[in-house]
């Protein structure tokens, strides 16, 4: 923990002020959270932290950015790994769950937070409909699937990924590569019906 008397870098400050305030905010919510709660956590004054965020919510939103560009990267790099369209499956929802897994506090803050402010949740739908883009995109590109039939495929596909996290979280006998397999062998033997490759 820094002490109040070290001086940072601005983004080495703001980095470590986004670390500490994602680790509060994830164990103890949005709503009973306090910028000074915040502060003393980061080991800086009150003031510092407004230097670099105007309130508590804009400290949130950034949160969600940060966040969010990081699971794009990751489903991203998932959707781009293989041209194999089995293995492209596979390698999608590895990448998911290992974010919900490795990227604990990440995940709350995009999926399970208390927080109702419209320009979070806007954030929020805008994530999964990028998310959705993706998914549908890939499912297009080897099958037959309209758009309006991808979108509702692809729709299912994370409606059934997002049952499995709770699964994830209350079933300690079911892990990342069991979800893995189980789902990737449930959702392939479902679209190769309509796969034209």
């Amino acid at each position: 923990m820094s002490s109040p008397q070290q001086r940072l870098p601005r983004e080495q400050r703001r980095d470590q002020l986004v670390g500490v305030a994602r680790s509060v905010f994830a164990t103890r919510g949005y709503r009973t959270t306090s910028m000074d709660t915040i502060a003393e956590a980061a080991g800086v004054s009150k003031p510092v932290l407004y230097q670099h965020f105007a309130s508590k919510q804009d400290l949130y939103l950034a949160l969600i950015d940060d966040s969010s560009a990081h699971l794009d990267t990751t489903l991203d790099a998932a959707i781009g790994s293989t041209d194999d369209p089995h293995e492209k499956v596979r390698a999608t929802y590895r990448s998911y769950f290992e974010f919900v897994v490795s990227h604990r506090e990440e995940f709350i803050i995009l999926f399970n937070s208390d927080v109702y402010e419209p320009g979070a949740q806007e954030r929020i739908r805008s994530l999964r409909e990028r998310t959705a883009s993706r998914v549908m995109t890939a499912l297009k590109s080897y099958t037959d699937l309209d758009d309006i039939q991808a979108r509702m495929l692809c729709r299912t596909l994370i409606g059934t990924a997002e049952v499995v996290v709770k699964q994830l979280e209350t079933t300690p006998e079911i892990d990342v590569d069991t979800a893995v397999s189980l789902l990737t062998q449930m959702s392939w033997g479902g679209l190769q019906s309509f796969t034209t490759k």
